[in-house]
């Protein structure tokens, strides 16, 4: 399965692969990543491939991913090369906007206008209020964890129990509660 990860700088995209990493290799299954991020400190496009499976190259190519799981709404359109027909988005809703915007140089799409570009592209395009969800969770910053447990909803690749123990492989134990709640949350939403 190769599943590309997108959004901006500080929304815990390379978190969200290593989970899914952990998670892979705890299942016996090869997995490669692979991250592009430009000024991901400064709220920058970050890309992730994971390729889980009999891959040889870490880099998903154009038109083959199987899921995009987009953190961030134009960053789906922005990365949209990488989907094919068959592909599912699961798109958290929640935008980003950028300082580009805010000086008021470019335009933010509105979001249901992302959703429509993005359906006459793609098999299913999934929306998600991972702020929302993650909030209800105990913290924000779990919406990374929130749009797992929608893919884990959506691929059944891994079991949630599975996911829940590569979550506490990769996090520090002070942050295991809210985030198993956050992936359990995603899970139930989606």
């Amino acid at each position: 399965m190769d599943v590309i990860i997108v959004g901006v700088g500080g929304q815990g995209i390379l978190t969200c692969s290593n989970i899914l990493a952990k998670a892979s290799i705890n299942a016996g299954l090869n997995v490669l990543t692979s991250e592009v991020h430009g000024m991901a400190q400064r709220g920058g496009s970050v890309e992730v491939h994971v390729r889980i499976g009999d891959v040889h190259s870490p880099l998903i190519p154009f038109g083959s991913a199987d899921v995009m799981i987009a953190l961030e709404p134009v960053e789906a359109l922005r990365k949209v090369e990488f989907v094919g027909e068959d592909s599912i988005v699961l798109m958290n809703v929640r935008p980003i906007i950028p300082v580009s915007v805010t000086l008021g140089m470019a335009k933010y799409p509105s979001v249901e206008d992302i959703v429509e570009r993005l359906k006459g592209l793609v098999k299913r395009v999934i929306k998600i209020d991972a702020l929302d969800v993650a909030k209800r969770a105990g913290d924000v910053r779990s919406a990374n964890v929130v749009m797992l447990g929608a893919f884990v909803k959506h691929t059944n690749l891994f079991t949630i129990e599975e996911v829940e123990r590569a979550i506490r492989e990769v996090l520090p134990e002070k942050v295991h509660d809210i985030n198993v709640k956050a992936l359990r949350l995603g899970y139930e939403h989606a």
